[in-house]
């Protein structure tokens, strides 16, 4: 089954065990869909407490301008739901949210070779958030003479053009910014 993070466990709310969660897309309308996902509990916090990794039932699921409360199955009080901060969810891809035109799953984009004007730069290994944005993560050169490396570039419209994910490649703009 393929499975897409959909959102971050922020804290908790109430005394019922319900959870704030953030949508990774800013969407939230799709949450009202599922009946249970996939959590990927924090390692520190695998370490300290009774949950693992696993498909949790949602009991409620309620909206609110920036996030969703959610109220898993099993999970009765502020202090079991707080051992569940931090943690991913993720669900089965036919309940992600909708994409529109031009948009891509951040997902998608793990695995895809990375190219500048027709040359090979290196693979995208993962995203990661950045304070102004999404950052590719490329493990490649960032010159001919340049030994194989990590490094990340933004994953904004000034650097990043065409996205192609069935030939699994995204077109980097400008080889400058690898300097």
């Amino acid at each position: 089954m393929d499975l897409l993070a959909t959102g971050r466990i922020r804290g908790t709310f109430g005394i019922e065990g319900f959870v704030k969660v953030e949508s990774f897309s800013g969407e939230y309308e799709h949450f009202l869909g599922f009946d249970r996902v996939f959590l990927s509990i924090l390692k520190e916090k695998l370490r300290e407490q009774k949950y693992k990794d696993g498909w949790f039932e949602i009991e409620e699921v309620n909206l609110r301008k920036a996030d969703a409360l959610v109220k898993f199955k099993g999970i009765d009080n502020p202090e079991a739901a707080k051992c569940l901060t931090g943690s991913e969810l993720f669900i089965p891809r036919d309940k992600a949210a909708p994409l529109d035109e031009g948009e891509v799953y951040v997902h998608d984009l793990c695995n895809c070779n990375l190219v500048c004007e027709g040359t090979l730069v290196g693979k995208i290994t993962s995203v990661a958030e950045g304070g102004g944005g999404y950052l590719l993560e490329i493990a490649g050169k960032t010159s001919e003479a340049a030994a194989e490396s990590s490094f990340y570039v933004p994953f904004n419209k000034e650097f990043i053009g065409k996205i192609d994910l069935k030939a699994k490649t995204v077109e980097l703009m400008h080889r400058w910014i690898l300097e």
